[in-house]
Parts: C-alpha cells; structure tokens; sequence
C-alpha cells in the first residue's frame, strides 16, 4: 500500500473564495509596454492578505511580475496590487489556466479592504456597487 501526503500549505495568510469578482492584469517590468496592455476581466477563485488565485487564458510563468487590479463588487473603484506568479496551471480541455500570485506591494486602503473581505462574507459576496472602478496606476 502506497501511502500518499498532501504538500503543506505555505500560505501566511488564510484565503477565502470570492463570488462576482474579476481580475484584470498587466506584466510589470521594463518591456511592459510590449503586447496588447490589460488583459480583460478574468474570474477570481480566492485571495487573502498575501495572494490570490483567478483564471488566466494564457500561462503566466512562475516568477513574472504582474500588475493585478481586482474588482469586487461591494467596493467602488478596485484594489491594485503589485504581484508576483507561483505557480499555473491548466484546466482540463479548456483554454484556461488556474494562477495563483504573492502580492508584493499594495496601498493602506486596499489593504483595509482585504481586511473587510476577510471578516465579512457579505462584501465577499454582494453584487450592490455604484460607479466605476478607479485606473489602474501602473508604476
């Protein structure tokens, strides 16, 4: 009998699975501006105050830099993020792959934002937002 073991979770911060949100993204780094600029709106299975996982049409190797702006619905305007990829997945017969990213830097508000996520499962699921999220800053 083969016995099997599950890797141990890494993560330093729990992730909790996000309803209605979406994900836009753009490499960061010197050659940036090379390619089509944001991606369009990519489905976002979980995040917490470290990472998040959505899905991507294209794999995003393990290391690349990425600018990441993600709209929840129960906030105006959206959380930027600068991130880095660890890890892609593909799908089984789809076109798609499962990413997951370490944010590395992000504002005081987007922070308290996560923060509110992460206590309250309404703003994880709440489809009530007015207006227009902000522009992303790409720096």
């Amino acid at each position: 009998m083969i016995a099997t073991t599950k890797k141990a979770d890494r993560r330093k911060s729990e992730r909790f699975s996000m309803t209605h949100s979406t994900v836009v993204y753009k490499r960061s780094g010197l050659l940036s501006f090379i390619g089509n600029g944001f991606s369009a709106n990519n489905p976002l299975v979980n995040m917490g105050r470290g990472g998040a996982q959505f899905i991507a049409p294209e794999y995003i190797k393990p290391g690349t830099g990425l600018v990441l702006q993600v709209d929840v619905p129960a906030f105006v305007g959206g959380m930027c993020f600068k991130a880095q990829t660890v890890w892609a997945k593909k799908l089984p017969g789809k076109k798609a792959y499962r990413t997951g990213v370490k944010f590395l830097k992000c504002d005081k508000e987007t922070r308290r934002r996560l923060d509110t996520l992460r206590k309250d499962v309404f703003f994880r699921t709440t489809k009530n937002q007015v207006g227009k999220p902000k522009k992303l800053k790409v720096g």
